[in-house]
């Protein structure tokens, strides 16, 4: 069992290796002022250096190679983040957000396909994390660098990437119902990421909110503690 699993392991990062080989090819063909432009990035061309932030934490992208570092620490950036960065400044189309909230169902191309994923990563998971205590989803999203949002009982804009805002809502549960959850994208979003790029990058923000949520209760109990 043992090796299958790390045969299959050993698959998908050749796969993500893969996407994000091809990703750096498509890269280096686009002029890097119409991407900064068009992605809300910004490009400096004495390096040659993008410099983009996503989910509150800014990066560093070569050009033309494509290298991606973190801005302000030396550990090694997933291969996935990459992929993300790379495909977000060659898809992003420069439109204006239109502030016209979609689900990720009725994103046009293959939110049906890709939204029992979503499901699983993404609300699942936030339900997992959040539902018996919605109230740190906008304390978590707030210190992400989100701001509140009215959906649901709590619920928090996040802007994953500069051009790429997401809203994150639950509703708290009673006796009657159970806490639910909604993820909604701006209308453009498509514009920005491909779809099953947005699944990945979602479910990245929500991790990251566990994160925070977790950090901030430890906190919590430490001031507890030492009253």
């Amino acid at each position: 069992m043992n090796n299958v699993q790390d045969v299959q392991s050993d698959n998908l990062k050749q796969a993500y290796e893969l996407a994000y080989q091809n990703a750096c090819n498509d890269f280096c063909r686009w002029d890097p002022l119409d991407m900064a432009v068009s992605s809300g990035s910004h490009f400096e061309t004495a390096t040659q250096n993008f410099f983009l932030t996503y989910t509150n934490e800014e990066y560093k992208i070569s050009f033309p190679a494509g290298k991606v570092l973190y801005a302000a620490k030396t550990e090694s950036v997933p291969t996935t983040i990459k992929i993300i960065l790379l495909h977000y400044l060659i898809r992003a189309s420069g439109r204006s957000l239109r502030n016209q909230w979609i689900s990720f169902r009725e994103i046009p191309e293959g939110g049906l396909i890709y939204f029992q994923s979503f499901s699983n990563r993404v609300i699942n998971y936030l339900l997992s994390v959040f539902g018996k205590k919605p109230a740190m989803l906008l304390k978590a999203g707030t210190a992400l660098g989100g701001t509140e949002f009215s959906c649901g009982d709590y619920g928090v804009q996040i802007n994953v990437l500069p051009r790429l805002p997401v809203v994150f809502g639950l509703w708290s549960g009673d006796e009657e119902f159970l806490p639910r959850a909604t993820v909604l994208f701006d209308a453009t979003a498509p514009q920005y990421l491909p779809t099953e790029d947005l699944v990945v990058a979602t479910a990245y923000c929500a991790g990251k909110l566990t994160k925070i949520c977790k950090a901030l209760e430890e906190q919590q109990k430490i001031a507890d503690r030492q009253r």
